[in-house]
């Protein structure tokens, strides 16, 4: 099943107090799910450690019931996918990540035309927590694009990132050079098509 996305005009809520509360009730809202996904899964487990008793002691056919748990399972994991879920970043602070690829972005934006900018990621409770990192309200906590898919924070004059020193750790961490969605090859330079990357 696929649900198409539609952007809808946001009256009267620009980047103040109703943002604000706006954006605290939504989180409070996708927190109250992953809840409730939490405690369909402890259900689930507990439904299937009694299943798995029950074939121990002979109650019901090991070779029936694998069967049918495999059948039960493909079915439910591909409606699953079909179904809307929270996406949250495990990184923790950005700010102390160590390690960090050393690639002089400025300099090579005019062959990969920053093409990482429409790569799609998920936000950390830390982003949230700043209320700098805009995120998709239709996708819970994926980063905003803009109609042609590029980050919502993309400089469209420069390419550059407009919240550099907020951006978040997905983009801290990430390293273009050996991804070939974005290089053929990144030491001489040759970039990827333009359609290496889908949206």
């Amino acid at each position: 099943m696929s649900v198409e996305k539609r952007r809808l005009p946001v009256i009267g809520v620009g980047d103040g107090p109703v943002r604000n509360d706006l954006d605290d009730g939504l989180r409070f809202v996708h927190v109250m799910g992953m809840q409730v996904k939490h405690d369909l899964f402890e259900a689930s487990a507990k439904l299937l450690a009694l299943l798995e008793e029950l074939v121990a002691q002979g109650a019901i056919d090991p070779a029936s019931f694998e069967k049918r748990r495999e059948r039960i399972k493909e079915r439910e994991q591909a409606r699953q996918k079909s179904q809307a879920h929270v996406q949250v970043s495990e990184l923790k602070d950005k700010y102390t990540l160590k390690n960090l690829p050393e690639i002089d972005c400025a300099a090579i934006i005019p062959v990969c035309k920053a093409r990482c900018c429409k790569l799609w990621f998920s936000l950390s409770f830390q982003d949230l927590d700043e209320g700098v990192v805009k995120w998709d309200y239709a996708q819970p906590y994926v980063i905003r694009k803009r109609d042609d898919h590029s980050c919502t924070h993309q400089d469209p004059a420069t390419s550059g990132c407009a919240i550099y020193q907020h951006r978040p750790g997905t983009c801290r961490v990430y390293d273009c050079r050996n991804d070939k969605r974005i290089w053929i090859d990144f030491d001489k330079r040759i970039p990827a098509p333009d359609d290496a990357v889908i949206p």
